[in-house]
């Protein structure tokens, strides 16, 4: 018997150990399970998605959007303006504001307007038509190939969605402003008898040079596009206005006939 004992003894702390790595195991195992699917077996998101899900929506939206906004440069006897613009048709048809290619609506003699696109090409342009009223232009480069905004409709956009702003403000292209839709079908009195209609209001800031370029939503379709933000004179703050994608459309199908 006195024998036996080591054995015993040496036996019973064999299956000890054993019993003690299954049942670790068995509890990283159930504990890795429980934080994957949640107490009640539901589908939970994992750290990693939870943290993709906190990502800005302006990161997905310039990926998509990169290549069809615009920068837009004119040059008259009496200076030199600069506005952006997004792609409207992939053969070089793009839209901007009237009042970035023409001056009260009225194209200046000897002008030029050069395009600048993101991977670095420069080409002239001439405009096809122009709306002086919805302000409103289009313009024609000779290039094939590019890539079109997709257009949303804004009867759809709701109040406090996103809103992603990107064009050229003062000249720095494709620099990218984030808020929200903060108003729908507002007028804008701009002097002289002339007022603009239906617009959208944002708080993603639009600074000179913006004008002409996109106002996207988180999916990245063209719900507007960026007309001007009310001055720091008036006291205003975050206070930007967009002319509504359905009217930039059918003032393109008018002047383009596409």
């Amino acid at each position: 018997m006195k024998r036996l004992q080591p054995f015993l003894t040496l036996l019973l702390v064999v299956i000890f150990a054993a019993l003690l790595i299954t049942g670790c195991g068995g509890g990283a195992s159930t504990s890795s399970q429980s934080s994957a699917q949640g107490n009640n077996g539901t589908s939970v998101a994992t750290n990693s998605e939870a943290a993709a899900d906190l990502n800005s929506p302006a990161q997905s939206v310039l990926s998509q959007v990169y290549s069809s906004v615009v920068n837009i440069t004119v040059t008259t006897a009496v200076g030199t303006g600069v506005g952006s613009g997004v792609v409207y048709t992939s053969d070089g048809l793009i839209l901007t504001n009237d009042h970035v290619v023409t001056l009260d609506g009225q194209v200046n003699a000897g002008q030029s307007i050069v395009v600048a696109f993101t991977d670095g090409r420069k080409v002239s342009a001439t405009i096809v038509g122009e709306d002086s009223v919805r302000d409103v232009a289009a313009i024609k480069v000779k290039l094939t190939g590019l890539h079109p905004v997709t257009f949303g409709s804004s009867a759809n956009v709701k109040l406090a969605e996103w809103a992603i702003v990107i064009g050229s403000p003062l000249n720095f292209q494709n620099s990218v402003t984030l808020g929200i839709v903060s108003g729908i079908n507002r007028t804008l009195d701009l002097g002289g008898g002339q007022s603009l209609t239906g617009l959208l209001q944002v708080d993603a800031a639009i600074s000179p040079g913006n004008s002409g370029g996109g106002c996207f939503d988180a999916e990245g379709n063209f719900i507007g596009m960026p007309e001007l933000q009310a001055s720091a004179q008036s006291g205003a703050e975050n206070l930007g206005f967009a002319i509504p994608s359905d009217v930039v459309k059918q003032v393109a199908h008018t002047l383009t006939g596409k």
